[in-house]
């Protein structure tokens, strides 16, 4: 997964509109596309791009890097972590791990955990150990129990489940009795090989592309729910006590995915407006009876700013609504949308 940038000829892929789906061969018969791993490599990724990945080629969960080491924190991150959420698509995170030592593995596990939460990575997501690097592989099974710890202080510290993820070469680094996740190239791969069926996941090719997307990208086939098990976004910052939870793109007041999520509520440090489980995006919220402008994102604005060719006064002091505008009557900003 921790590939390095290469140019990639991509004209003939835009051109006939084909998805290239293997190092090796392109043809119809390949094994599923279940689940995707981006990175940093594939550069900020969008809603759209996640929804074509979705709707279009059969993906249902996004692996990003979220860390290296104990110093790398991979910035594309967070904001793919909103987009696949966005897109309705489960979401997990991968470190890559360098520790060869327990204590060098919990110290990075560590620094994991705080990444992970930081970028808005869902308690109850899988937050996977990447094992590959050389002096890792040199040590076979001795390995297992880095790794491990790795494991057990992400599961202890940030609440998220884990597994491990390296080469098929070396299954042997991988803790004793867990189903891991399992990267083999077959030079044609075929939808009836099933490469490593009792394990978690296959990541069969890293040459996939997607015509909305630049880049390649490790495309992988599930063989169960592990990494499309219900997603629980639990607040860590909410100051005013809500929670709220994320499934399909859907947001709720519960655990039990009944309830949707209306009005403002604190997410992340910020506000965001709900209108039916939905983010309100660009648009007027009225609440209290004060106006509310959310961004593109969802996010309520605070400070001056320019809508519609008027002038905007949201403050600066928290409350987040609008202080004063250059219209007659405050009320009708929530007309100057149409």
């Amino acid at each position: 997964m921790n590939k390095t940038m290469k140019l990639v000829a991509l004209g003939a892929a835009f051109l006939f509109g084909t998805t290239l789906v293997s190092d090796h061969t392109v043809h119809a018969d390949t094994p599923r596309t279940d689940m995707v791993d981006v990175s940093n490599h594939n550069g900020q990724m969008t809603t759209p791009e996640f929804v074509d990945m979705r709707n279009n080629h059969g993906v249902k969960s996004i692996v990003t890097k979220i860390s290296e080491g104990t110093t790398y924190h991979d910035w594309t991150a967070a904001g793919n972590i909103r987009a696949a959420q966005e897109a309705g698509l489960y979401i997990n995170g991968y470190h890559y791990l360098h520790a060869t030592t327990v204590a060098g593995a919990i110290a990075e596990a560590d620094y994991a955990v705080a990444m992970a939460q930081a970028d808005g990575l869902p308690v109850g997501a899988v937050l996977v150990a990447d094992v590959e690097e050389p002096a890792q592989m040199a040590m076979g099974a001795n390995m297992q129990a880095v790794v491990t710890a790795f494991e057990n202080e992400v599961q202890i510290k940030g609440g998220f489940r884990t597994t491990a993820y390296t080469m098929g070469s070396h299954l042997e680094v991988t803790p004793y009795g867990e189903k891991s996740w399992i990267a083999s190239y077959p030079y044609t791969p075929t939808s009836t090989q099933n490469y490593y069926s009792t394990e978690h996941a296959w990541q069969w090719g890293s040459n996939g592309y997607f015509p909305m997307s630049l880049g390649r990208f490790d495309v992988n086939q599930l063989y169960d729910n592990f990494f499309t098990a219900d997603q629980a976004v639990i607040n860590k910052n909410l100051g005013d006590g809500a929670t709220v939870w994320s499934k399909n793109g859907i947001w709720y007041t519960d655990k039990s995915f009944k309830h949707k999520v209306n009005g403002i509520k604190k997410h992340m440090g910020s506000y965001w407006s709900f209108a039916n489980g939905k983010l309100i995006k660009s648009n007027w919220t009225n609440s209290w009876g004060l106006h509310y402008w959310s961004d593109g994102d969802g996010k309520l604005v605070q400070g001056e700013g320019d809508w519609h060719g008027y002038h905007f006064n949201f403050g600066t002091d928290g409350t987040f609504n609008a202080k004063s505008a250059t219209v007659n009557n405050l009320a009708d900003i929530i007309k100057l949308k149409n």
